[in-house]
């Protein structure tokens, strides 16, 4: 294993027992054994001077745009070539040596680096100018922030969602995501990265973009240059008529098992200076094709369009139609997306219409033979029953219900107030929530509170009984003693996820009664950290729609203002400028995160090891023999328990 390689597996190992040791409280390896390859990663770091995004010895901050800035590409990023008949390639190979390569199915971005160090990451756009995002595109768990070697570069590549991560961000919604290609182009344009960092972006490298700066080099030896300046960059062959028979090398490449989506590949003449000679057309390069799949297509017949509510009120039409065969699985239904994709097929029920598996994966309508256009619209949305209007969106338009408290949007809002970082209802789960919904015991979120009233029936339905069902109602009750920042978060503002609220918490010093006279005097949010004229809009629209929401579950809170956690009180001390590590179980708080929280509320830092930075060990059991205790003993840095911890933020 090379010390890139090595680095990789060390930071996939690290993370790992990271998010099992803080996330979960289950510890997947020893203190000494995390400690010693956090170790081993520093060292190969300072030895290679590579840095990854996402190792754990860097922290890379999430931040918030009011707009996408446009910028001029150095060079314009043409499209290729393309072509499904393997003939075609197969003359575009000729007598030269060609390198064939994986057609990702993400987005194009093109990176620059200054003297080694990330710089800006652009997309690809209209191909002479693209949008800015490189507070984005920072977030790629794969992407090198400091090269090798101090130069001054521009890369290509696809920005990408694995097939693995997309199916595991797909197990946390009710409404999942269509394909991973749309996932990662939403993602890289968001205006706050945060939304970036929760989407496993990659960035996979294909081009190396070269001027006058950098000596020419060859297609492949460029990219083998990439990967060792420690880049992803796509799987590649070599392929050459008489060499290696064109079909022999395509076969290689299979979609079907590949980690990422693709939907083609990619043929480059392996010389530069043979490439560059035949210049390029106003459309595309010639010194390069695209082979895309050809898509065996079936008939079938459409039988109805079913229309589903999904939880953000988005109303998605999905195609029935007669059972059909694509390679081997048979399928009955594939999305619609929208309404201007229906309209461009003309669809009607009982046309003729061509299926196919997308890149062999997902069901997709092709073509409508008949194309009868008799397809309606619902005038009612298909949850609640009621009125439903038409949105653009990037030019196309989708259906939305414009009730508010339609089931489909309630439910979501019901699973994500009683979720653990906002209000924690423990034993409320999704499954609880739909029966009571069904029940009609929850309508709005303060219902939630008058569900003692329905405790004798409660306790008589399936799954309960007089324990489970008192010990539901008693974590209702105690879900009124919170913090500020959990209940801002607990109401669903759009574009106010959990930093946010901790921030506009932190400017309120947790009291509920400064926070009201924010909303109720105009405040200007962008006054506060990483806020934005967005997402100041978006909670003055909350508010003037959903003031009586607030109002009717404020008055019932006890609101917790922790004197102690308070930095910004006269009785709390400022932890800021010393980093604490925390290890072993804790007694006085409920976990490890919340005593996290009190930290970072003061401005402290929490690491996950302890290095000479390091200001406390905090350990109730300062006599242990584990890898952090004894580092803090050689390194001289004091260990504290819990209760000292406290006593010294008095």
């Amino acid at each position: 294993m090379n010390n890139l390689e090595e680095m990789k597996s060390l930071i996939k190992q690290l993370n790992e027992a990271s998010t099992a040791y803080y996330k979960y409280d289950k510890p997947i390896m020893s203190d000494k054994d995390y400690d010693a390859l956090y170790d081993r990663l520093e060292q190969l770091e300072k030895g290679t001077s590579i840095i990854m995004v996402n190792s754990p010895t860097q922290k890379v901050q999430g931040e918030i745009l009011e707009g996408l800035t446009k910028v001029k590409h150095s060079k314009p990023m043409l499209s290729a070539n393309k072509t499904k008949d393997i003939n075609e390639v197969k003359r575009f190979v000729g007598n030269q040596l060609c390198v064939e390569m994986w057609k990702l199915d993400g987005l194009t971005i093109v990176i620059r680096y200054e003297n080694g160090l990330y710089k800006q990451a652009i997309t690809r756009g209209g191909g002479d100018t693209g949008e800015d995002v490189t507070h984005t595109i920072r977030h790629c768990i794969n992407l090198p922030l400091k090269l090798r070697t101090d130069v001054n570069i521009e890369v290509r590549g696809e920005c990408v969602i694995s097939w693995e991560n997309f199916d595991k961000i797909n197990e946390t919604l009710e409404e999942p995501y269509s394909h991973p290609r749309n996932l990662a182009a939403g993602s890289v344009r968001q205006l706050d990265s945060n939304v970036a960092k929760e989407r496993y972006l990659e960035f996979i490298a294909f081009e190396l973009v070269q001027d006058n700066n950098i000596e020419k080099l060859d297609t492949d030896v460029s990219l083998g240059w990439l990967s060792d300046l420690g880049f992803q960059v796509t799987e590649r062959e070599f392929v050459q008529n008489g060499v290696a028979n064109v079909e022999d090398v395509d076969l290689k490449f299979n979609p079907i098992n590949y980690k990422y989506p693709v939907d083609g590949t990619i043929y480059k003449y392996e010389f530069y200076d043979y490439g560059e000679s035949l210049g390029t057309t106003v459309h595309h390069p010639l010194n390069m094709i695209a082979r895309k799949w050809k898509d065996d297509t079936y008939e079938t017949t459409l039988v109805d369009i079913e229309w589903n509510t999904s939880r953000t009120g988005l109303i998605n039409p999905v195609a029935i139609f007669s059972p059909v065969d694509l390679g081997g699985a048979i399928t009955t239904r594939a999305t619609l997306h929208n309404i201007s994709y229906m309209e461009d097929l003309q669809l009607g029920i009982g046309d003729t219409i061509t299926v196919y598996r997308a890149n062999m994966v997902i069901p997709k309508v092709d073509d409508n033979l008949t194309k009868s256009n008799t397809f309606k619209i619902p005038d009612k949305c298909p949850e609640c029953g009621s009125d439903i209007e038409v949105k653009n969106d990037n030019g196309s338009k989708f259906l939305y219900c414009t009730n508010p408290n339609c089931k489909a949007k309630l439910i979501s809002r019901l699973t994500h107030f009683v979720s653990k970082y906002a209000m924690n209802i423990d034993g409320m789960s999704e499954a609880t929530i739909e029966k009571f919904v069904e029940l009609g015991w929850l309508n709005e979120l303060v219902d939630i509170y008058n569900l003692k009233q329905h405790r004798n029936k409660m306790i008589t339905l399936d799954g309960f009984g007089v324990k489970s069902g008192d010990k539901l109602l008693a974590a209702i009750e105690e879900s009124k003693h919170v913090k500020l920042e959990n209940f801002i978060y607990s109401l669903s503002i759009p574009l106010i996820g959990k930093t946010a609220s901790k921030t506009i918490s932190k400017y309120c010093k947790g009291d509920t009664i400064n926070f009201y006279r924010l909303i109720n005097e105009d405040f200007d949010f962008t006054n506060l950290d990483d806020f934005g004229g967005t997402m100041h809009e978006s909670i003055a629209n909350w508010f003037r729609n959903n003031y009586e929401i607030y109002r009717s579950l404020a008055t019932i809170m006890n609101f917790v203002i922790e004197d102690k956690a308070n930095n910004n009180t006269q009785n709390s001390k400022s932890l800021d400028g010393m980093t604490f590590v925390i290890t072993g179980s804790v007694n006085r708080y409920k976990n490890r995160e919340e005593l996290k929280a009190d930290i970072e509320s003061r401005n402290g830092k929490v690491a996950g090891s302890v290095s000479k930075s390091t200001s406390y060990l905090i350990n109730n059991d300062n006599t242990s023999t584990s890898g952090k205790n004894k580092k803090a003993q050689e390194l001289g840095i004091k260990i504290i328990t819990e209760d000292e911890f406290l006593e010294m933020i008095k």
